[in-house]
């Protein structure tokens, strides 16, 4: 790549920053067959193969971790062309986790007259797109006037408290969100983006959440939006206050497009665009649409409580007549299985732990999937199954790891991987005791399905980590209505209810959370039985 900056030194402005100069000229001279293909790549404007290098420089997981997933030019295209259908020309464009520059380069072509800013704070992306634009578009710095594009290595929350003001007005964020987990990012950084968010967002939000919260809040009345999304944030709980922000700008047009299913090649991602137009004066209204599928929505007192509905025209109708006064919460409560923080050490089958010699003491049995396991899950269905699939959760102590010379060398090889230093094992007191956190259902139930949504009686008494959910019974509800309650809940309608309170996820699939499970509406007699059994 060093041979690929060689002209380094006749960009300006933009490509300035050091510690882009730093990658740039700073590693080995590749062969001259890899200079060559890099200079065809750069001089055909190829974004795909772009994305191509970043991906074989950077691993599945860590794009993940990194929320890095490039957009398609298909999509992209729309969006530009979407807003400058209905709002016009921007006098400025800040390409929000700019990556590559598949939004930055669409900018600058669209609207040569724009400052159009490239935010990113992974200098391997965006010194990518510093390769790919310094000959086809001006470059700026941060300080320089006019029109031209202008890349910063700097987090977005930080810029944006810096430098969003300087910007004529007439600006448009723009661009695809980091889709990273707010819970990946160091504690420092999770507490500054969440109070960034202003209230908008919960602690459990995406980082594409909060950046989104933090942008809709800076709009002055000639600004917009347009962002990719994840569509999860038109329906979670930590996202309620930002839909009833948007909701509650009734005098800027707000639109929401789902795309379609598997958008990103790396991910399985339901992707929605939301386009938040400037200010008009009059009321605007909100416009779902998909696949050539519109829906028109007036501002009422109250948002939808889930907005991925309102793209669909085949929700169950029982599950929208479903109108009964209890939930299931009065009867049971419901909750995600433990959160390790390391599965891959705690969670160990039945071959790896004889290999290990690890006692079965300082364990505790697992169900770690539904499939192929009977609706009632007992001791016997346990034992019964494969070496292979017959699971254990490590729930050691420190007096078990004292009496085990096995055990001791199992969690010293887990610290050697550092598994001690990650977050959730780091905040316990003895990192790799999870006897506080295990808990062993009544019940268990999986968070997704495409069909009907399983509930396994575990007469077995087995824990379970946080792929699957966990519900226990209150002690004051009697067996008969447990029995009867649960047939109810397996039955058409029942699965309607479920339905009721799941949102729709990508390829199909229903999703429900621990606290909609508690909120699913159920026949008001089962509360009076319990309540004349007692």
């Amino acid at each position: 790549m060093s041979s690929l900056a060689n002209g380094a030194n006749e960009l300006h402005g933009g490509f300035s920053e050091p510690t882009l100069q730093a990658w740039l000229s700073g590693g080995p001279v590749p062969p001259e067959d890899v200079i060559l293909a890099g200079k065809q790549i750069l001089a055909n404007d190829e974004q795909d193969e772009l994305a191509k290098v970043y991906g074989r420089l950077v691993s599945g997981r860590s794009r993940r971790t990194l929320g890095t997933f490039f957009t398609q030019p298909t999509e992209v295209d729309w969006m530009i062309n979407r807003w400058a259908e209905s709002q016009g020309a921007p006098s400025a464009v800040v390409d929000v986790g700019a990556g590559v520059g598949i939004f930055t380069t669409a900018a600058a072509s669209r609207w040569p007259d724009a400052q159009v800013w490239s935010v990113d704070v992974n200098p391997i992306t965006l010194g990518l797109l510093a390769l790919r634009v310094h000959r086809t578009f001006p470059l700026r710095g941060r300080d320089e006037d006019g029109p031209g594009l202008r890349l910063v290595l700097q987090d977005f929350a930080t810029w944006m408290e810096q430098a969003w003001t300087c910007l004529p007005e007439g600006r448009l964020i723009l661009g695809n969100p980091p889709y990273t987990r707010l819970q990946l990012l160091p504690m420092e950084s999770r507490d500054r983006l969440w109070k960034a968010a202003d209230g908008l967002c919960g602690r459990r939000a995406s980082l594409s959440a909060i950046m989104t919260a933090l942008s809709v809040k800076a709009l002055g009345p000639r600004d917009g939006l347009c962002f990719l999304l994840p569509a999860q944030w038109m329906e979670s709980d930590y996202a309620v206050g930002l839909r009833e922000y948007i909701w509650s700008l009734r005098h800027r047009s707000v639109e929401l497009h789902l795309f379609k299913e598997e958008l990103f090649d790396d991910a399985q991602v339901d992707a929605v665009a939301l386009i938040v137009g400037t200010e008009k004066s009059t009321e605007q209204p909100i416009l779902f649409s998909r696949s050539g599928r519109s829906k028109s929505l007036l501002r009422g007192s109250h948002p939808p409580s889930q907005w991925r509905r309102e793209f669909e025209t085949d929700v169950p109708v029982v599950a929208t007549r479903l109108a009964f006064p209890t939930r299931l919460g009065d009867l049971l409560s419901a909750r995600r299985g433990v959160a390790t923080g390391a599965n891959e050490f705690f969670v160990i089958n039945e071959p790896s732990r004889l290999a290990k010699g690890i006692a079965k003491a300082a364990l505790q049995p697992l169900v770690r999937r539904l499939n192929g396991l009977p609706d009632v899950v007992t001791e016997e269905v346990l034992i019964d199954q494969p070496d292979e699939e017959r699971y254990w959760l490590l729930t050691a102590t420190p007096a078990s790891k004292d009496r085990s010379k096995k055990l001791r060398q199992y969690i010293a090889d887990g610290e050697a991987q550092d598994l001690n230093r990650r977050h959730l094992c780091q905040s316990r007191r003895n990192w790799y005791d999870l006897t506080a956190e295990v808990f062993r259902p009544d019940l268990l139930i999986g968070p997704t399905t495409k069909k009907a949504f399983r509930i396994v009686e575990n007469v077995a008494l087995a824990t379970l980590v946080n792929n699957l959910y966990g519900m226990q019974w209150k002690n004051s509800v009697p067996e008969e209505t447990r029995v009867e309650l649960l047939t109810w809940l397996r039955s058409e309608e029942g699965q309607a209810a479920i339905t009721s309170r799941a949102r729709t996820q990508g390829v199909g699939l229903l999703k429900i959370e621990p606290r909609a499970l508690e909120q699913v509406p159920i026949p008001d007699r089962f509360k009076q039985q319990g309540e004349t059994l007692l």
